[in-house]
């Protein structure tokens, strides 16, 4: 009789690897510290190379709210008139963040940005992560070499910005999300970190454009946009204690901050018909100035209410207002299709570095057309192009009321993963992986 084959027993090594290295080649696994070395070196030079930097921009806010949190006042503020109080001028993720790491180490925003250079390690893994799920081991360690040393993946990682957060928390969404089938508890769990996200930054809503079409394509349009209505439920559970913690405070309903009043910003006469800056936004055009009087301060949603309304005025009177912000904040400022000094002209009011800024941009300007030729090699993974295409118009449309460098910042390591196999000629094998267990 001829015995039956037997399957290979597994090596020691590969069992303490863990369920993450399954099926990881040693060598690989050295690539991937090896990059993740790098990176944290190149963080940490940054971070030690921009010290010295003032805050500017957001970095002032989040500071603020910080040491209130720190002082044992949670979540209060001085915007915008110079009065504290408690409020939701910014989501609560990262203030947070900021209080946690202060009430730890004081009031040092250096403090704050050390601890965040570990954060870029996650960043590295997880793209690594998500190139090898998506295109295989060669991309894979392409990916997370370029994420290493892409400045514009990292640039806001060690400054006070919530990017540092929302990063890696984007990458572990689109795992979740892209790489697998679909089943419940995968659908609630993606919807859940959904929640976290927004609780760290609202505009992050677009990645929701992309569930329905990557698990419609794996699992059918009707049990798609069924686990899609899973992860609405759990995105809006997890930040509801956040809405009603609003309510009760502010007396007013208000999902998670006033960062949603943006657009007055940006639909209004001054940033209109600026011949330079065509609807870039601005934080007190004439239109408004009377509500941000400090001698007759308004409450938060009263205010809320004005702005918001002031928006609306100007786009029902002048209904074109709406594409052509589309077209200079969704389109040229958001993906930097523009001249570049209009790109390097936002950096001193966001405190970034210029040199490192126009580093980033000239990687990007290579890295762009990559990413779409990867997305074309990609073709035969319907719901995964399908997907991405719908978060990048959807990202367009609301970042149409105000756009920047800054606000792609959570998709960089996406587009230096979808660039490695435009660059090596890598093509993404059809069909999702089944969910584990099955």
């Amino acid at each position: 009789m001829i015995a039956a084959a037997r399957p290979p027993i597994p090596r020691a090594g590969a069992l303490r690897r863990g369920a993450l290295a399954a099926g990881v080649g040693r060598a690989e696994l050295w690539w991937l510290a090896g990059a993740v070395a790098v990176g944290l070196g190149v963080r940490l030079a940054y971070a030690l190379a921009t010290r010295h930097y003032p805050l500017a921009g957001d970095q002032y806010e989040f500071d603020v709210e910080g040491a209130f949190i720190a002082l044992g006042r949670l979540f209060w503020t001085w915007a915008p008139y110079g009065i504290p109080h408690a409020g939701a001028w910014k989501a609560p993720g990262y203030p947070l963040w900021v209080g946690l790491w202060y009430a730890l180490a004081g009031h040092h925003p250096f403090a704050v940005r050390l601890a965040q250079v570990p954060l870029g390690a996650a960043t590295v893994a997880l793209s690594w992560l998500l190139a090898r799920r998506l295109f295989g081991r060669r991309v894979a360690i392409a990916a997370a070499l370029v994420v290493a040393l892409y400045p514009l993946a990292f640039q806001y990682e060690e400054l006070l910005y919530p990017e540092a957060l929302a990063t890696p928390l984007t990458l572990v969404i689109l795992i979740v999300a892209l790489t697998r089938s679909p089943t419940r508890r995968r659908a609630a769990s993606c919807g859940a970190l959904v929640g976290v996200l927004l609780l760290i930054g609202p505009s992050s809503l677009f990645l929701l454009a992309g569930l329905p079409l990557a698990w419609g394509a794996a699992a059918g349009w009707r049990r798609g946009l069924g686990m899609t209505a899973i992860a609405l439920a759990a995105a809006v559970l997890v930040v509801s204690p956040w809405t009603v913690r609003n309510a009760i405070v502010m007396h007013g309903f208000l999902p998670v901050s006033l960062e949603e009043v943006a657009p007055y910003g940006t639909f209004n006469a001054q940033a209109a018909h600026d011949p330079i800056w065509p609807y870039a936004w601005r934080p007190d055009p004439p239109s408004v100035a009377r509500y941000f009087d400090p001698r007759h301060p308004l409450d938060d949603l009263t205010l809320r209410s004005r702005l918001v309304g002031s928006a609306v005025s100007y786009i029902e009177a002048h209904p074109a207002s709406v594409a052509q912000a589309f077209f200079w904040n969704g389109l040229s400022r958001l993906w930097d299709i523009r001249r570049r000094s209009r790109s390097l002209a936002e950096v001193p009011y966001e405190g970034r570095s210029r040199l490192l800024t126009n580093l980033g941009l000239d990687a990007y300007d290579v890295l762009l057309p990559l990413a779409l030729l990867g997305l074309w090699r990609a073709r035969r993974r319907r719901g995964l192009v399908l997907a991405l295409l719908a978060i990048a118009l959807a990202a367009s449309i609301v970042f149409t009321a105000d756009a920047g460098t800054r606000y792609r910042a959570t998709l960089e390591p996406v587009i230096a993963v979808l660039a490695c196999p435009g660059a090596l000629g890598a093509r993404a094998p059809e069909g999702l992986r089944p969910p584990e267990g099955t």
